[in-house]
């Protein structure tokens, strides 16, 4: 997924070379809609980061693509226990391909746009230990659900132009899947001093992101800079190549033996890798370490 989105960006660098790029970073605070909020999802808060492409189609209109990842904490837990403190939490991490459309008004850049990507739905544990266990380990953590999840969602907004390469963004944006993912129900969450309990469920994620972030816009240089580095860089594959081809004459070939390997195979054939230890639970509350 993250290789195809990395190659639409390089497709949009190469194919245009009037556009301005864009640099954010922001906050947000989520929450579920639907029927993932009657499922008892969490609200939550992230953090995203965005790289695009500004294009001017018109003197107040213009259109901005490309990529942006979202990072969301959406519920946690922390319990003091015997063993050490042990941590639950649901959160995600998203990318996608956006796309916006904007008008400039005075100093405001009004926007509304689309997005599609996927993204992972995670409930984890961690557990700092009070001393350290086996191997001297001090810490565990694990992914008890982990659900990749294609998506689609929408999103409007404005720009607040501070000055001519820093803008302020103020914006919401909707994400939603279409299969369910399991998480832990933090309402159900309980803790009597001695065991841990709580309701795992699964739902259609369906998220409301409240956005708030900074970016930065820098003016192109696409155009002079990329023919010129193409060129150096075809004279100096060829010259590579004539060098690496002259030498390669000279040189002997180089067999590796095979006797070496198959006596190592041999000699470990009766080796069995060794388990990495795990969390003893009595029901959901850890107890030991194996």
């Amino acid at each position: 997924m993250k290789t195809t989105l990395l190659s639409f960006f390089a497709l949009l660098l190469s194919i245009n070379s009037y556009s301005q790029l864009r640099v954010s970073f922001g906050g947000f605070y989520s929450t579920p809609l639907g029927q993932f909020c009657s499922d008892d999802y969490s609200d939550g808060a992230g953090a995203d980061l965005g790289l695009v492409l500004v294009h001017e189609f018109h003197p107040k209109w213009s259109i901005e693509a490309g990529l942006n990842m979202q990072y969301g904490l959406n519920g946690k837990k922390t319990t003091e226990l015997s063993l050490g403190d042990y941590d639950l939490k649901n959160s995600f991490l998203n990318w996608q391909i956006k796309v916006n459309w904007m008008k400039r008004i005075g100093k405001v850049s009004p926007y509304f746009g689309f997005s599609f990507g996927g993204g992972t739905f995670y409930t984890n544990e961690y557990i700092s230990f009070n001393e350290p266990q086996e191997n001297q380990i001090n810490y565990y953590d694990n992914a008890l659900h982990e659900t990749f999840q294609f998506n689609q969602g929408a999103q409007l907004g404005t720009y607040i132009h501070l000055n001519d390469f820093i803008n302020l963004n103020l914006g919401i944006s909707f994400i939603k899947s279409h299969s369910k993912v399991k998480y832990i129900d933090f309402d159900s969450f309980t803790f009597d001093g001695t065991e841990i309990d709580y309701e795992e469920k699964m739902s259609i994620p369906f998220l409301l992101l409240i956005n708030v972030g900074i970016s930065f816009k820098f003016k192109s240089v696409l155009t002079s800079n990329y023919s010129g580095n193409r060129s150096n860089s075809r004279n100096y594959t060829k010259s590579r190549y004539r060098r690496s081809s002259s030498s390669s004459s000279c040189e002997p070939s180089l067999r590796p033996s095979t006797s070496s390997s198959s006596s190592g195979s041999s000699s470990n054939k009766h080796y069995k890798k060794k388990t990495a230890p795990k969390l003893i639970k009595n029901g959901k509350t850890p107890v030991g370490f194996k």
